[in-house]
Order: structure tokens, then C-alpha cells, then sequence
């Protein structure tokens, strides 16, 4: 949704007590006469200030509700994690759309007490064990989602660090539940299994982002101008991973430790 003439917005980054992040919009409003902060389900933390106040005051501002904000995050993780305990699935099928992969997925009981997936065939995963136990089928499922962005993310990872001559120093699969990716200051980075159900715009997003952080390690304007340097569509990008979750199936979504 584009901006109104009287409204402007700038991407941000907090960092959160509990060690998450969040990236929100700054938006500059002639009718605004105080800071206002909002969370939703749909839009993520919005943050409303009047034109003119120094960004680095609205910084000061949002950060001194960082508690408030990773409790409002927590409670809609809440409610998202009841939806989908609520209906509980075993997949008969999914779609890797990072891929541009289907996948049929078959279960097979045996006596085993544990449960693990295996590729039987191209386009078939094959679940074994007590396939009877739901959370132990989703449970390997996402082991399986994570072996398969082990095969594939880390080539594209290399493709994108040659293309844009960004280096990394390493880089690993996690299934995070906050994070669609990170960087740490020696230069690893860690993507997310769960991008595989993306569309590969935002994928490849999500890596350049973690890329400019080799050279950028905070969420400067200085960072924002690196990224869009590499990614011309990076504010149009940014605020499609806004809801990027909802395109993750319920099987897939508990992880450890979504956001940038």
C-alpha cells in the first residue's frame, strides 16, 4: 500500500529483551500531534510519529516500550501457536514454492517407536515409524524441511554472495520461530528452513538483507541505502515479509529459538 501524500514511512529495526528483533515502519504523519505505537497480526508494529521529530528521538521513544512490544509479540505467538493446535494436521501434500517443488508425502506404520522422513522418490517423502503420533510425524517433517534447505539454500546463498560481491564467512540452516534470518559479526550466516515456503523474490531477499549485514551490522539508514544498492525492490520486498508467515503450513511453524 502506497503512502499518502501526507504520510512518510522509513524501515527500522529493535532490538528486543528477550534477544529477538522486530523490523517496523516509521511513519511520519502531518496529523499526528504524539508518538503512537500499534501491533497487529497483519501489519506488525506500526509506529506513527509527528512530522519533524528527530529519528533518533523516535528510536529512544520505541526502544523505552520494548517490553511492552516483546509481550504484545508473545501473546499474538500465543494465539497463533492455539490456531494451530486447534486443527492439527498431517499433511497429505505440500508445496515448496523457493523450490517450484510439490510434495506428496506417505506414511507408513511400522513397529519402531520414533518416527522419521526420508526422500522416497523425487516429489515423495515418506514418513515411518508411529506415524500414529501426530507431533512426532510434524516433529520429523521439519527435520526433513531442514535437510532440504541444507541441499539447496546454501548454493543459492553462494550465487547471491558472487552476484552482489558480498562475502560470508559460513552460514547454516536453522528453524527459528522469530527470525527469517541473521548475521553474526564474524560474517555467518543463518537462514531460516521455513523460507522454502516463500516465493523466490523474498528468499533471495532475505539472503541480500543478511548479506549487506557483512558490512552493516545494525539497521542504519546507511544499511537501508547498502541494501537497496543490491535490491532495487527492497522496500516493496520488506513489507511483503510482513505476512510472509502465514505462508508457512501449521506443521511446519514450532521451532527453536519472524522478523529479520
Amino acid at each position: 500500500m502506497a503512502a499518502s501524500p501526507h504520510e512518510d514511512r522509513q524501515p527500522a529495526h529493535l532490538d528486543l529483551p528477550d534477544g529477538q528483533g522486530i523490523d517496523f515502519e516509521i511513519r511520519s504523519s502531518d496529523k499526528a500531534r504524539s508518538l503512537r505505537l500499534k501491533i497487529s497480526a497483519r501489519d506488525g508494529l506500526t509506529v506513527t510519529a509527528p512530522r519533524g521529530i528527530d529519528r533518533a528521538r523516535v528510536m529512544e521513544l520505541v526502544a523505552s516500550k520494548a517490553q511492552w512490544i516483546a509481550d504484545r509479540l508473545t501473546q499474538f505467538d500465543t494465539v497463533r501457536q492455539l490456531i494451530g493446535d486447534a486443527v492439527p494436521a498431517r499433511p497429505q501434500a505440500f508445496d515448496l514454492p523457493a523450490l517450484a517443488e510439490s510434495w506428496r508425502v506417505e506414511y507408513r506404520e511400522t513397529r519402531a517407536g520414533t518416527v522419521g522422513a526420508r526422500t522416497d522418490q523425487p516429489g515423495r517423502v515418506v514418513v515411518v515409524g508411529a506415524v500414529e503420533d501426530l507431533g512426532a510425524c510434524q516433529a520429523a517433517l521439519r527435520r526433513w524441511l531442514a535437510r532440504r534447505a541444507k541441499e539447496t539454500l546454501g548454493p543459492w546463498l553462494a550465487m547471491v554472495a558472487q552476484q552482489t560481491g558480498l562475502r560470508y564467512t559460513d552460514w547454516g540452516v536453522k528453524n527459528q520461530r522469530t527470525r527469517w534470518g541473521s548475521c553474526t559479526r564474524q560474517g555467518c550466516v543463518s537462514l531460516n528452513c521455513k523460507l522454502l515456503f516463500l516465493n523466490r523474490d523474498q528468499v533471495r531477499y532475505v539472503m541480500v538483507h543478511e548479506l549487506c549485514h557483512t558490512l552493516e551490522l545494525n539497521h542504519s539508514i546507511r544499511y537501508w541505502a547498502l541494501l537497496r544498492q543490491f535490491e532495487p525492490k527492497a522496500d516493496v520486498l520488506h513489507g511483503s515479509m510482513r505476512d510472509a508467515w502465514t505462508l508457512v503450513p501449521a506443521w511446519a511453524q514450532r521451532g527453536s529459538a519472524m522478523g529479520l
